[in-house]
């Protein structure tokens, strides 16, 4: 990476730094997650079987739209990533 600009170096550095932070965020909620799937497990249990149903489905849903979001997530640092490197492409392609 030593050939690359300071500037790309600099962005690439605050980038990751950003990414750390909120990874380091997201694992503090893990176990408040984990809580909570714990306890809504049990209260699915103790309901009738047309109510467990429902619960099922409305989990489902929520899957489908974490899924939905983590994929916009990761498709905004493709394109985060893209726009780092296509000026130093071009200033490359340029010399």
């Amino acid at each position: 990476m030593s050939n690359w600009p300071d500037w790309f170096q600099e962005a690439l550095r605050q980038r990751f730094y950003q990414l750390e932070l909120a990874s380091e965020q997201q694992a503090s909620c893990s176990s408040e997650d984990n809580n909570l799937f714990t306890q809504m497990n049990q209260f699915k249990t103790d309901q009738n079987e047309d109510i467990q149903r429902l619960l099922s489905e409305w989990e489902e849903a929520i899957g489908d739209q974490l899924s939905q979001d983590k994929q916009s997530i990761y498709m905004e640092g493709v394109k985060d990533g893209i726009q780092l490197l296509l000026p130093v492409i071009h200033s490359t392609n340029i010399r």
